[in-house]
């Protein structure tokens, strides 16, 4: 019986145990898998007076008065502000200039870079130094690591994640403390692997470690995974292959080059080079000044004994002895064709090729011609539109089914950004038309400023309109309708009405706004530009001589000055 108790109470003990274990472990992984804090309303600014600086928020009224050669907003949604003084001195303020995190020493924003947000500091957590060694507080003042490390820095391309140096060996912990690597590094970076959906949050790391023979480098994946030992002399993740399953490296060992996939050698390391092909998915050789061919699973498609490998669209093109020899993208000779190159359109079923005398057109799949071999240049946009260019350089637009579309008079013809909107530009005269989704025509100006918000462009020249994406005009009521007063232009001057059309401001200026997100919206008379509020009060008259429209909050306006780091002022000497 006294066996069977203690057997039980062991149980219990393991099973207790067990508990406690699967729930630290599920903290531990919960703080590895923290991610970024994306921020797009900002409450706090930079602002610079008579070269000092300080904060003000987003109404323009000033929070720290500029008094301070430097000052850092590491979160603008927060009010934590880090001022240096002249003197070496460092206060942390909030917004009622009151000093906080005054029980730790030395406070600092931490800098990173390569990054997806345009804000170039960590978020979340600052630095501290106590008794020469540093760790990490959060915005609260919080401890989120003890002061057991030699240096914390940003780790590039990999937002959140901190560099960390601990008895002279580098690791990687994350904004909330959690360990991701361990400190026995020589030097970790990012891989610089990134896709839109996800920025750089499935990049891995190339790990340095320092040997008889010199430096040598591993590989860790984003998971954490050690997938290459610290044995190459040169590690290199092929980022162009956008598979978020598969990690492809070049490696470099014994000064031969191979290419490993998920850490499984794919191609052998008895290469001179290896070149990645992003546009046919294939890996180039070189072995003796010889070229070969394999496709993305190491599988060879031409053999290794040509002088030159060059590719052609769908084709590629082999030299050996003074011949050509063309092969398909399986590998397979193709007898002599009509077209030297063939390059097959995205997500369509067309196919750009260029014929001998080195003319572009558009074929389908089964070499039905749509657009004859005549132009010296095709681009495709969308649906079934491509910029052409004819002997004279002159562009136009033409369609696979009616021909010219947009006459061929424009030096340059580009899609709008994340829009269906073409600009067709004439140098000569700086002359701007843009052309709607379906090509017709929807306005032609002179010095056109181009603004791309969400939903709708702006269009600003000796006017201002807008567009949805695809090309549709929209009046500015429709385009904001959370705006009190709009712009508006009789005989030549501008002012502003409200919602009902009454006039708020009158028309007494050579230029204005659309007011923005902040309520403020800029005036122009002759060439000094100043800013008035939406309930139509002049903020500023106009002053500041500024060659493009401004960014305006308050009396200020904007000023970039490097690394993506922005302030306002008021100076009128810009």
């Amino acid at each position: 019986m006294k066996v069977s108790k203690v057997i039980k109470i062991v149980i219990a003990i393991i099973i207790v145990l067990t508990i406690i274990g699967g729930v630290w472990y599920f903290i531990g992984q919960n703080n590895k898998k923290y991610k970024f804090e994306q921020i797009s309303d900002y409450k706090y600014f930079l602002v610079k007076e008579e070269n000092k600086f300080g904060v003000i928020d987003k109404k323009g009224n000033v929070i720290i008065s500029p008094n301070y050669i430097e000052i850092k907003i590491p979160n603008p949604q927060k009010d934590l502000f880090i001022c240096y003084k002249e003197n070496n001195e460092i206060d942390i303020l909030n917004e009622k200039s009151e000093r906080i995190l005054t029980q730790y020493n030395n406070v600092d924003a931490i800098k990173i870079e390569g990054i997806v947000s345009n804000l170039p500091y960590e978020k979340s957590v600052l630095k501290y130094e106590e008794n020469g060694k540093i760790g990490l507080i959060n915005f609260e003042g919080k401890k989120v690591t003890a002061p057991i490390y030699d240096e914390i820095q940003g780790l590039s391309n990999k937002e959140t994640e901190l560099l960390v140096k601990k008895d002279g060996k580098y690791g990687v912990i994350n904004s909330k403390g959690a360990k991701i690597i361990n400190n026995e590094y020589e030097q970790i970076v990012a891989d610089g692997f990134y896709t839109e959906e996800k920025g750089y949050e499935l990049s891995g790391y190339i790990t340095t470690i320092k040997t008889q023979d010199g430096y040598r480098y591993g590989y860790i994946t984003s998971n954490r995974k050690k997938l290459l030992e610290a044995e190459y002399t040169s590690i290199h993740r092929i980022v162009e292959i956008e598979n978020e399953e598969d990690v492809y490296l070049q490696i470099v060992k014994n000064g031969q080059v191979g290419i490993m996939k998920n850490g499984d050698m794919l191609i052998e390391c008895k290469y001179q080079d290896i070149e990645y092909n992003a546009s046919n998915n294939t890996f180039i050789l070189e072995r003796n000044s010889q070229y070969g061919l394999a496709n993305i699973e190491g599988k060879f498609i031409i053999p290794i004994q040509y002088s030159s490998i060059e590719f052609k669209g769908e084709y590629i093109s082999a030299m050996l002895n003074d011949k050509t020899t063309l092969f398909d993208i399986s590998g397979k000779e193709v007898k002599e064709d009509v077209y030297d190159t063939i390059t097959k359109v995205d997500n369509t079923d067309y196919y750009i090729t260029i014929d001998k005398n080195e003319k572009y057109g558009v074929i389908l799949e089964n070499r039905n011609i749509k657009i004859n071999n005549e132009y010296n240049y095709l681009e495709y946009l969308h649906d079934n539109y491509f910029i052409a260019a004819k002997e004279d350089g002159e562009l136009g637009i033409i369609n696979s089914e009616d021909g010219i579309v947009v006459n061929f008079e424009y030096d340059v013809i580009q899609k709008i950004d994340g829009t269906n909107i073409v600009e067709a530009k004439k140098l000569n005269g700086n002359v701007s038309d843009l052309f709607s989704i379906d090509m017709q025509k929807v306005l032609s100006t002179s010095n056109l400023n181009i603004y791309i918000n969400e939903n709708y462009i702006q269009a600003i020249s000796d006017e201002i309109k807008f567009f949805n994406y695809n090309g549709t005009e929209l009046t500015n009521k429709q385009a904001m309708p959370q705006n009190k007063l709009y712009a508006s232009k009789k005989e030549g001057k501008w002012g502003f009405v409200n919602k009902q059309n009454g006039v708020v401001v009158d028309y007494k200026y050579d230029m204005v706004t659309e007011f923005n997100e902040y309520g403020f919206a800029a005036i122009k008379s002759g060439e000094l530009w100043g800013i008035i509020n939406e309930e139509g009060e002049i903020v500023q008259e106009p002053a500041y001589k500024i060659a493009t429209i401004p960014e305006i909050i308050g009396k200020y306006y904007k000023v970039y000055y490097g690394y993506g780091e922005s302030y306002y002022t008021d100076n009128k000497e810009m």
